[in-house]
């Protein structure tokens, strides 16, 4: 949704508040491979600490081709490299062969997991060590590290990052009965951010905890009365307001 100037600024200016505190990585997925290595070496220049991308979809490339595109930005830059496997969004469904070719490039670390198949991304942990997993679907943070997952990139903790601190350390203290609990709630709110439109419904939490970051653009419409009310809702039963 935004233009190529205004990713690169974005990106200027996450880079410039966090301040070397902690590593930035920029997704620069794009359709055109020449367009998501001009991404990849600003975001290498400007420095994140690595990239993340999603394959080009829409005109149905074939599976060598999204495997070429990967390994064209990955080997244009010096900065590590995150496949992004999201069926759900791009229609693209890397199996086990497809991640194998992938894998082979050393510049390519990992992927970001953002599909329900737990067994595909159990499999990958299991033959691929080496290699950083990050679950992609929220709802799934309790099941994807019983599966395996050490991390996690999620749209959710944008407004509730502390659940999901919470929620990582009761997995690796092995309290997951108190996980599963936790779970569920972050689980209610996600059920209603489905309901309501998950990107709207996200900036609409931040709106209401004091952080104001306007509203999605179109063709996105804006959320009605009764679905904000629905919402702060859900925020307040969870201790999210």
């Amino acid at each position: 949704m935004l233009s190529t100037e205004e990713r690169k600024r974005v990106l200027e200016l996450v880079i410039a508040v966090v301040n070397g505190r902690v590593d930035v990585i920029a997704n620069i997925g794009v359709f055109a491979t020449e367009h998501g290595i001009e991404l990849a070496r600003h975001a290498e220049e400007t420095g994140a600490a690595a990239i993340s991308s999603v394959p080009p979809f829409y005109f149905n490339f074939t599976a060598s081709e999204h495997i070429q595109y990967y390994h064209d930005v990955a080997n244009a830059v010096d900065i590590p490299m995150i496949i992004y496997n999201i069926p759900g969004m791009s229609g693209v469904d890397f199996s086990t062969e497809d991640i194998a070719k992938l894998f082979e490039n050393k510049n390519i670390v990992g992927m970001k997991h953002t599909s329900y198949d737990l067994f595909l991304m159990q499999k990958v942990i299991e033959r691929y060590p080496e290699k950083s997993v990050f679950i992609g679907h929220d709802e799934l943070f309790l099941s994807a590290y019983c599966a395996g997952a050490q991390a996690a990139i999620g749209s959710t903790f944008n407004f509730m990052a502390e659940k999901f601190i919470k929620l990582q350390e009761l997995i690796f203290q092995g309290f997951l009965t108190e996980a599963l609990v936790l779970q569920g709630e972050v689980n209610d709110i996600i059920e209603v951010l489905c309901k309501i439109g998950v990107f709207k419904g996200i900036k609409a939490a931040l709106k209401m905890q004091g952080i104001d970051c306007g509203a999605t653009r179109k063709p996105f419409l804006p959320l009605t009365l009764q679905e904000e009310k629905l919402l702060e809702a859900i925020l307040v039963k969870t201790n999210c307001l």
